[in-house]
């Protein structure tokens, strides 16, 4: 079974990447995707975590360049922008939500260290 979809997830990438797509018109849907993404991040609060905030920048500043690569006619090149943007921003997203649970559980950790070191 796992041969199976192994072969299946490698056979379309092979197509993926034999069937490159010129991109003549504006990325105009993935610029709402990308976006879309960066507000989620945003409204978890991303630019609160540290390591969140890395990443929601990144993806704020390739926006700003897909934009500017849209103005110029370069299609193509700002939609591999907005595809990173997209990216970075689930990222952002994802260490938003997981960053502050995993010091809650080390502060917890600790917590439970200390009482067993010192029981009352």
């Amino acid at each position: 079974m796992r041969k199976t979809l192994l072969a299946a997830a490698l056979a379309l990438v092979a197509s993926g990447c034999a069937a490159k797509r010129v991109t003549t018109d504006p990325p105009t849907e993935r610029m709402a995707e990308s976006q879309t993404a960066i507000r989620a991040a945003e409204q978890v609060g991303a630019a609160r975590v540290p390591e969140a905030a890395t990443y929601l920048g990144f993806a704020q500043q390739q926006v700003a360049t897909a934009r500017r690569l849209m103005d110029e006619g370069r299609y193509e090149a700002a939609d591999l922008q907005l595809q990173q943007a997209a990216v970075d921003a689930q990222l952002a997203l994802a260490l938003a939500r997981a960053v502050p649970l995993e010091d809650e559980a080390r502060r917890m950790l600790e917590q439970v260290e200390a009482l067993r070191r010192n029981p009352r």
